[in-house]
């Protein structure tokens, strides 16, 4: 993997999903039908989703803040009011699928952790 492309969650449920098809340059149903879930995504659904398409991951979530240093690519795990919310940081850039492709993370969202992803060389 040299570079991902955006994508937008297609509905609010979809964050998970959307995260792992940028990562595994696949399709959101694709995944959706992988998971056979068109809600909310688990931890354990996520990475078992990513090891599936053969992306390389750390084997548990690294608790973290916004202060934390990230690694080059994770799947962050995000607070925001009133729901949890996943998204991908790829080089220095927040690959949002609710908020867009973002310079700074969203200013709402608190990091809780994040599950390294690993690039093949």
């Amino acid at each position: 993997m040299m570079e991902i492309n955006f994508i937008k969650q297609p509905t609010e449920y979809l964050c998970g999903q959307a995260c792992v098809a940028m990562l595994a340059g696949v399709t959101v149903e694709a995944v959706i039908q992988l998971m056979n879930n068109d809600k909310g995504t688990s931890k354990k659904e996520i990475a078992d989703s990513l090891t599936h398409y053969g992306i390389r991951h750390g084997k548990t979530m690294t608790k973290a803040d916004n202060s934390s240093p990230l690694p080059e690519v994770c799947l962050l795990k995000l607070l925001l009011p009133g729901y949890s919310h996943w998204a991908v940081y790829y080089k220095g850039k927040y690959y949002d699928p609710e908020f867009g492709l973002l310079e700074n993370r969203y200013p709402k969202a608190r990091v809780q952790g994040y599950l390294e992803i690993f690039l093949e060389e």
